[in-house]
């Protein structure tokens, strides 16, 4: 009598067979809670982007990913990069620029994230002094509203990323 392979391993075999079967692939990142799609958001790369722009950029497609977030052109022109990006089969859909820039240069912003396509721009750091105050809330708060009424204007989302240091107990409410 011969011995049976155990089920575990028929299972995995199974598995492993039928999941080169499906005819159409499903989308990097994707699964039964997330529908995605997933993106890259470029500034995880910068090391890479620095020493070599088409390289990063190949190896962005290598992934699998096609979704990214812009963080600087690494010293090229805006539409040159997007061209890079979407020759690649990249698509720049949203995209950081600096705290400072916004406060400063909110027209010039605005024309970069419309260079390179974006649906959303945003800022991912808050310039303050240590520790983080309301006062800083505020002033930010007041700006980030500016600037999403302006970017509305030219169909481009406004966008703020949180890293953790806003968020402390505050000692009285808010009026």
């Amino acid at each position: 009598m011969k011995a049976l392979a155990p089920l575990g391993a028929v299972a995995t075999a199974v598995t492993l067979l039928l999941s080169g079967c499906t005819s159409t692939p499903r989308a990097v990142g994707t699964g039964p809670s997330f529908k995605g799609p997933t993106g890259l958001q470029l500034y995880s790369l910068r090391a890479q982007f620095t020493r070599s722009v088409p390289a990063a950029i190949e190896l962005t497609r290598s992934f699998g990913i096609t979704e990214v977030e812009t963080a600087g052109t690494y010293n090229l022109p805006p539409a040159r990069f997007r061209e890079m990006l979407v020759q690649a089969g990249l698509n720049p859909i949203s995209g950081h620029f600096g705290y400072d820039r916004w406060q400063k240069d909110l027209p010039q912003v605005i024309a970069e994230a419309k260079a390179l396509g974006l649906k959303y721009a945003g800022v991912a750091w808050i310039n303050h002094s240590a520790p983080f105050k309301e006062s800083d809330a505020r002033a930010a708060a007041a700006l980030f509203n500016q600037v999403g009424a302006e970017c509305a204007k030219h169909g481009i989302q406004f966008f703020y990323h949180c890293h953790g240091y806003e968020f402390h107990p505050y000692a009285e409410p808010v009026p």
